[in-house]
């Protein structure tokens, strides 16, 4: 027996598929269909944010010039570091903010694997909460979990079997992989995954509630237990300013209240 919140769940999932399937059944150009699909999985994800939670699109950056490739769907924390938006939800987001970065993919297929991998490598080289210690050394804070999440697959075997023979990564890019109809599983670290494979004696799209089930645990968690974070690093005023008198960092500093 279900219960009313599996149920929303799984016919939100069920009928936007459905939308974007049909949609996209009406044109032949694959980046057009690609878009359909990343709204429908948004419109799957914002009912279950929670207050201090958002969804966007675009660039995530940290303090240290580093930015990711394009990213479909970044769920940020509006309470931790303002993204800067260029227009509607299109913008960059401070890696201190980004808790969710999704990849969608209409089809998942080795190419879409490698080309997601790609991409989730790149975010892997951000660095967040940089902070040198009493020695020099650098240390850093958590990454934005990153999430493969597909309405169908081009194969009838094991999907995690193939998205780990298509990811030579030590530590696998991807955090999260979530196929309709496949299955959902997430990395534990040490190279171990958990998961659930589709069966047909299971309830349909088991595997996106179980993905929304992950999600809202940990949007709800972290809702009252924001890291303390300064933004400051991303805006380098103060060294914009040094750099336009060519002051030296032992120079005495020009009289600028930064927080008064």
């Amino acid at each position: 027996m279900t219960t009313p919140h599996f149920d929303f769940i799984t016919g939100l999932i069920a009928a936007a598929k459905a939308q974007a399937d049909k949609l996209a059944a009406h044109t032949d150009h694959h980046g057009l269909a690609g878009e359909i699909r990343e709204l429908a999985a948004k419109d799957c994800i914002e009912p279950f944010l929670t207050q201090s939670f958002r969804c966007g699109t675009g660039k995530v950056i940290d303090s240290l010039q580093n930015k990711s490739d394009q990213a479909d769907i970044v769920v940020y924390h509006k309470k931790t570091a303002p993204p800067v938006f260029f227009s509607g939800q299109l913008g960059l987001f401070p890696v201190e903010c980004a808790r969710y970065v999704f990849e969608v993919k209409s089809t998942i297929t080795a190419t879409e694997i490698r080309d997601a991998n790609k991409k989730f490598r790149a975010l892997g080289r951000l660095r967040s909460y940089p902070k040198a210690g009493p020695n020099g050394q650098m240390s850093f804070g958590p990454m934005p979990t990153r999430v493969l999440l597909a309405f169908s697959s081009d194969i009838i075997g094991d999907e995690l079997e193939r998205y780990l023979k298509h990811t030579d990564d030590d530590s696998p890019p991807c955090d999260v992989l979530c196929v309709l109809g496949k299955g959902y599983w997430f990395h534990q670290g040490g190279g171990k995954w958990s998961g659930l494979k589709c069966t047909p004696e299971l309830p349909g799209y088991v595997e996106y509630a179980l993905f929304i089930t992950g999600f809202m645990n940990t949007l709800s968690s972290e809702e009252c237990s924001i890291r303390p974070f300064n933004p400051g690093l991303y805006i380098e005023a103060f060294r914009t300013v040094q750099d336009a008198l060519n002051l030296k960092d032992d120079d005495p500093p020009p009289d600028i209240v930064l927080n008064p």
